[in-house]
């Protein structure tokens, strides 16, 4: 099911009750140095569901990065890593059992907090299922739960993107 054709802003969001499209988002404007809106990073176990989340981001006009698509081939991981992370406005990290056992996975969430210390490039977490046992380095962080309904207004909210 398309999430996109259900959503709606709640009172708070918006006077009116249309279901939220595409038309209506305006994308953050990129400042220099940035290519990308978001960053996101997640373990390849999840790539279904990532990819459901990314395709929807895009068809709001927000430009996403992520690892097998971006990624430069004959560069390093961590090279790779750290010009994605630079170049994106924030990072959205899809914590699930697999993203907490991967060393790469956690290693990019250390290299956006370091980001975040550094240069403000916000991180969004979202909990892929409840009971996710969230790193300690991560639980300061307030995050997304994929079950709530409002899920993806939510997720939109964090870039701004309601016109």
């Amino acid at each position: 099911m398309d999430q996109r054709n259900s959503l709606e802003p709640s009172d708070s969001q918006s006077q009116s009750t249309v279901p939220l499209s595409p038309s209506i988002h305006v994308p953050p404007k990129l400042r220099d140095g940035e290519c990308y809106h978001v960053f996101v990073s997640y373990s390849s176990t999840d790539h279904q569901w990532t990819h459901s989340i990314i395709n929807q981001l895009e068809s709001y006009g927000l430009q996403v990065c992520y690892h097998d698509r971006d990624f430069t081939p004959g560069r390093t991981v961590l090279e790779n890593m750290s010009e994605c992370i630079q170049e994106s406005q924030k990072v959205l990290l899809v914590l699930s059992p697999e993203f907490v056992r991967s060393r790469w996975c956690l290693l990019e969430a250390n290299m956006s907090l370091f980001r975040d210390c550094l240069e403000r490039k916000p991180i969004v977490p979202v909990l892929m299922q409840p009971g996710v046992s969230v790193p300690p380095h991560l639980c300061h962080l307030t995050y997304l739960e994929a079950t709530d309904p409002e899920f993806m207004n939510k997720l939109l909210k964090t870039y701004d993107t309601v016109a």
